[in-house]
């Protein structure tokens, strides 16, 4: 007897416990407890895998965490009737019932409860999870492009903010302009309360009157360019535009119509220009917020080109790589450094090389501004034993200062250059790790990433403004993005301010035939679904990864869908960060990304980064050189790269080695009938580069002695290069 009635007390006891209750009174029990509840999922897979579910009482979020039982949230749909039951916890301050013990789907279809009509006060934590909506919000940065993060927006002098998540439909279109009506689920992370749109049908525009598309320019030139919007009723045509703030210059067409379009001619060349425009459709008007645009430059344009490692020459076109050693690189540092007459700004994540220090110092000491940026995590060696005497300021507080730039005499049309690319100053990434750096000479370019220099510098003076500093999201997008470069256009974004995974995506998707990529890191999901749909389209795809083990690395997923990926399998770290479009298709729009962004959250949403996307066939063609030799050599094949032929000659040069054999030390003689920079390189007989030197100016006879003591015995190949012409001897070692 006493046995049944504890078994009817437990069961009794059981199914109290467990039996459904409404929403609100399951948020009123304590963290630990396990609930039961039904309701109605008020979103589907864009916010991801947790569901929102909401009754009469409440809502609450469901998250399939560690321990969780079936297929939620697969087979849970918007509009499902939904019976779980789980634990109740808090994440980052969000209340869950996470993990799930038990689900059912009850029904489907079932309409959606309305809307709570809220201020932006009221998403807090008594509407924490439910489907509300505010009426007449703005964005403060329409007409940008949506990107993972948070937006403010506000109505009445209230502001609240929406957060996007990866992969959410949301991100790449654009932000409203007009005021909008916004619905979404109220959420919560770290006491920062937040509305989740669930896709652009929660974002309803209220405005009779609009702008449908945002300025945008187009026929670049040295005087000129054109700016073209769109708007929701026929009207009139307005730009108002200046160099300064005040927009003291305009150009209208009273012709009514809704796709516009304005010619600015007679303007200076390497110029920035902010810009508005407007539109009257008789009864309204409305403004669009302000661009800036630039002018082509009359600069040279000059594109050089270096690799640490040499390139698979088979492929060319015609185009070269300027040079393929770490050292020439450094070497091409040194001699802008030593040219630089009036200014030198440096934004270096890490650097061990005094040699380029000691030039800094010496332009410094000879009346050459020089200012310094540096990252406040890495150890930057030469930066210190002893401090240089010019400005150095070291960033950022909650991200990577993971630039490597230098602009060399930015005002100086004909002397102004812009060095970017994957290379730190430090032996591992100069002499170890597959690198790329390049110099462009162009004044408006300089004088972009002057403007991104000085945002972090904290002032356009000399010395740092040490409480005006803005690294990472205290940046704002304050550049141009498209450039004019001797006929070439050039699309330029910083990072975190500028949507820089957008611009990577859209060029991506812009592809007619072949993608080419070379990645230390990969992890972020809106690249990793690019290069999926690229695939998907019949699009040849092919890429490197190297920290295939990262967290969150896209390698297995995009293995698992039979992406062309492969890890790096030699010895070296693929330090590159560049993407290549359709090299093999000079009749597209041939493109290739470069820069310091890794494809990853940090280099979107925290690092200091810069990349360039470059239109051009040459230059796309010298980095698929590039990365034909890294894929060779992933493939587990020899004779990647360009092979050598010693009977190779350049007319003008005599080039002798001697003793050969030797065991310790090679002496190299070269004589040269004009003066011209010669890079002296070791390689093995695999093509891969072990030492290199630059000499500078060279002409007439010179000897130059390289020791070869930590060389095994064996061949190597002792290779000259003069400008893009190369000769070889066969070098054999004896111990």
């Amino acid at each position: 007897m006493n046995k049944l009635l504890f078994l009817l007390l437990s069961c009794f006891s059981y199914f109290t416990l467990n039996s459904q209750i409404d929403i609100a009174e399951a948020r009123s029990m304590s963290e630990g407890s396990i609930v039961t509840i039904e309701g109605i999922a008020t979103n589907g897979s864009s916010l991801g895998i947790i569901r929102y579910v909401q009754d009469e009482t409440g809502a609450i979020a469901v998250y399939p965490g560690t321990g969780s039982v079936g297929d939620f949230p697969d087979d849970v749909t918007e509009g499902d009737l939904v019976q779980v039951t789980g634990e109740l916890k808090e994440f980052n301050g969000l209340l869950e019932v996470d993990a799930i013990s038990n689900y059912e789907v009850i029904s489907s279809g079932n309409v959606l409860p309305t809307p709570l009509e809220v201020s932006p006060a009221g998403i807090n934590e008594s509407t924490e999870a439910q489907l509300l909506k505010v009426n007449g919000v703005s964005f403060s940065a329409g007409g940008n492009n949506f990107s993972v993060g948070n937006y403010e927006f506000t109505v009445g002098g209230e502001s609240g903010e929406i957060y996007v998540r990866s992969n959410h439909p949301l991100i790449g279109t654009e932000i409203p302009l007009a005021t909008v009506n916004l619905t979404g689920i109220a959420s919560q992370f770290n006491s920062i309360y937040q509305l989740l749109p669930r896709g652009p049908e929660d974002l309803e525009i209220a405005d009779d009157f609009y702008l449908t598309k945002s300025p945008s320019q187009s026929n670049l030139s040295t005087t000129g360019f054109t700016v073209s919007w769109e708007t929701s009723d026929p009207a009139t045509s307005k730009v108002n535009f200046g160099t300064g703030e005040n927009l003291d210059q305009s150009v209208e067409d009273a012709t009514l119509k809704t796709s516009h379009s304005i010619e600015l001619t007679g303007l200076e060349p390497a110029e920035f220009y902010n810009v508005e425009v407007v539109s009257n459709n008789g009864t309204s008007e409305v403004i669009s917020m302000r661009q800036i645009y630039a002018t082509g430059s009359t600069s040279s344009g000059v594109i050089n080109t270096y690799f640490t490692f040499d390139v698979d020459g088979s492929f060319s076109e015609g185009s070269y790589p300027t040079d393929i050693s770490g050292a020439a690189i450094e070497g091409e540092i040194i001699k802008r450094i030593n040219a630089a007459q009036t200014s030198i700004d440096c934004a270096i994540y890490n650097i061990n090389r005094t040699t380029i220090v000691n030039a800094l110092t010496d332009a410094h000491e000879r009346g050459v501004i020089v200012r310094y940026i540096a990252d406040n995590g890495t150890a930057n060696l030469a930066l210190s034993d002893p401090t240089p005497p010019f400005g150095i300021i070291r960033g950022n507080a909650d991200g990577l200062m993971h630039n490597k730039f230098f602009v060399f005499d930015a005002e100086d049309n004909d002397n102004a250059w812009v060095m970017s690319g994957s290379t730190n100053l430090t032996e591992q990434n100069l002499v170890l790790d597959y690198n790329n750096t390049v110099f462009i000479q162009d004044k408006a370019l300089a004088k972009a990433y002057t403007i991104e220099f000085e945002e972090m510098w904290g002032t356009d003076g000399p010395d740092p403004g040490v409480f005006t500093v803005a690294f990472g999201s205290d940046k704002t997008n304050n550049t141009p993005h498209t450039f004019l470069v001797n006929g070439i256009i050039m699309e330029s974004y910083f990072s975190p301010s500028d949507n820089t995974t957008i611009a990577i995506a859209n060029a991506i998707k812009s592809a007619d035939t072949d993608v080419q990529f070379a990645l230390l890191t990969f992890t972020n999901n809106e690249l990793g679904t690019t290069i999926l749909n690229a695939h998907n389209n019949g699009i040849e795809v092919r890429g490197i990864i190297d920290n295939i083990n990262d967290q969150g690395s896209e390698f297995e997923y995009l293995t698992n869908n039979n992406v062309n990926v492969t890890m790096d399998n030699t010895t070296a770290s693929t330090h590159h960060k560049y993407c290549i479009i359709d090299a093999t298709n000079p009749s597209s729009d041939p493109q290739v990304v470069i820069g310091s962004h890794n494809w990853s959250a940090g280099a979107e949403t925290r690092n200091d980064e810069n990349t360039l996307i470059v239109h051009d066939a040459n230059l796309t063609n010298v980095y698929l050189q590039e990365f034909e030799a890294r894929w060779c050599e992933t493939q587990g094949q020899s004779n990647c790269t360009t092979s050598i032929d010693e009977d190779s000659f350049i007319n003008g040069v005599e080039l002798n080695l001697f003793p050969n054999p030797t065991s310790y030390v090679a002496n190299v003689n070269i004589s040269l009938e004009r003066q011209a920079d010669v890079t002296i390189s070791i390689l093995d007989t695999r093509g891969i580069f072990l030492q290199s030197s630059v000499l500078q100016n060279v002409f007439g006879a010179l000897t130059k002695s390289i020791d070869l003591s930590s060389y095994p015995a064996g061949q190597y190949i002792m290779q000259l290069t003069v400008g893009k012409e190369r000769m070889a001897r066969v070098l054999q070692v004896v111990k």
